[in-house]
């Protein structure tokens, strides 16, 4: 059996100093990501020679989860497990770094599948993982359909990896209460995005949506998998007692709204070299956003005919993604929801400045409440 991380206190390596600390929120994620990759490529290189022993083949799988986990990605969740943790009282930093991979594995699940329902070819600006396996296909000179044999292997390496995050959550090295309360949360992380996936995709297959309904969809898709989960499994690993969970909501659910809103205007006004893929493609795809919602709200009924002709058309020219984005300033949608997203992020704030947390953790969360400020 694999030696598990040791539980002892220890500082981390942040050297977290409050009276003088003047760290932002990207050096504190730049520094967490170090240390975790660290551990998460060490786990995934374990599970690659088991898999070689089962039959050499098989490794591809693992290799693939490996690639996608080194291609980027911030690992959010993971820092805001590490924060929860932190800001609850945690003192056992080896122990959380190790648990934390358990949501970071669970994304790498979702992604891949993610990238599978959007049919997309690029992952930040790498191949998608059923893109990779069409080229192992290639590769190999394998016979029958390469689409066919990507779409097979690309489930399967995202379930292996779900079923990564399974195991390190199981083996958690904290006392076996601790583990079971936070394996609730971890199931509501599971279930909840995925059903904020499928009304994701409901939402495709609609004219459009109302603004509430996108909200519900930011909800169950990011707020609470992205923030508040992570932060309510890392406080239940501290021993935090349950009233310690509705704070972390009230800053999770508004900050996970403004995280996605903060993302849909990137990936809407920004370049591609900022997402990692087309700039044009939540436009192409068809995205219900709330800066989509919101426009077609306040449209004439001759912008709601432009709309209607190019938003989920994937033929469309630059020109045409243009005038999208002109309708979306016209009509004050752009506006609204960095207004929107300003005022959700001040909730935020004043949730954690009100409440007794740990230094160091009150200020990772008031220190990403200030990054997403500055990026709108």
């Amino acid at each position: 059996m694999k030696e598990l991380p040791s539980t002892e206190p220890r500082v981390s390596g942040i050297n977290f100093d409050p009276e003088r600390q003047r760290l932002g929120a990207l050096d504190y994620l730049n520094w967490f990501k170090k240390e975790f990759d660290k551990q998460l490529l060490a786990f995934l290189a374990a599970k690659k020679i088991e898999a070689a022993e089962i039959n050499p083949e098989a490794a591809v799988l693992v290799e693939e989860i490996i690639r996608f986990s080194e291609s980027g990605g911030k690992r959010v969740r993971p820092a805001f497990l590490y924060s929860g943790y932190v800001a609850a009282g945690g003192k056992s930093f080896e122990a959380i770094l190790y648990t934390s991979m358990a949501v970071e594995l669970l994304h790498v699940f979702a992604l891949i599948h993610d990238d599978i329902i959007d049919n997309s070819d690029l992952r930040r600006g790498e191949p998608t993982t059923h893109k990779q396996f069409e080229k192992i296909h290639k590769d190999k000179k394998l016979l029958g359909d390469k689409k066919e044999y990507a779409l097979s292997s690309a489930i399967l390496a995202g379930d292996l990896a779900l079923s990564f995050a399974e195991e390190i959550l199981t083996t958690a090295p904290f006392p076996q209460e601790r583990v079971r309360r936070a394996r609730h949360f971890f199931d509501q992380m599971k279930e909840q995005v995925l059903y904020g996936e499928y009304l994701d995709v409901l939402g495709g297959y609609r004219k459009s949506l109302t603004e509430d309904e996108v909200l519900q969809i930011l909800d169950y898709k990011t707020a609470k998998y992205t923030v508040e989960r992570p932060l309510h499994i890392g406080a239940m690993l501290a021993g935090a007692e349950y009233n310690l969970i509705e704070m972390f909501s009230r800053y999770g659910i508004p900050f996970g709204q403004a995280f996605q809103m903060q993302d849909d205007i990137v990936g809407t006004f920004g370049s591609e070299a900022e997402i990692g893929k087309p700039a044009d493609s939540d436009i192409k795809e068809g995205k219900k956003t709330l800066l989509l919602a919101r426009a077609y709200q306040q449209a004439t009924r001759e912008e709601k005919k432009t709309l209607d002709k190019i938003v989920g058309n994937k033929n469309v020219s630059e020109k045409e993604i243009e005038q999208v984005r002109s309708i979306m300033k016209r009509t004050g949608s752009y506006d609204y929801c960095v207004g929107l997203a300003k005022k959700l992020l001040q909730q935020a704030r004043e949730v954690v400045i009100d409440k007794k947390l740990t230094e160091e953790g009150k200020w990772y969360l008031l220190a990403a409440v200030e990054y997403l400020e500055e990026r709108l």
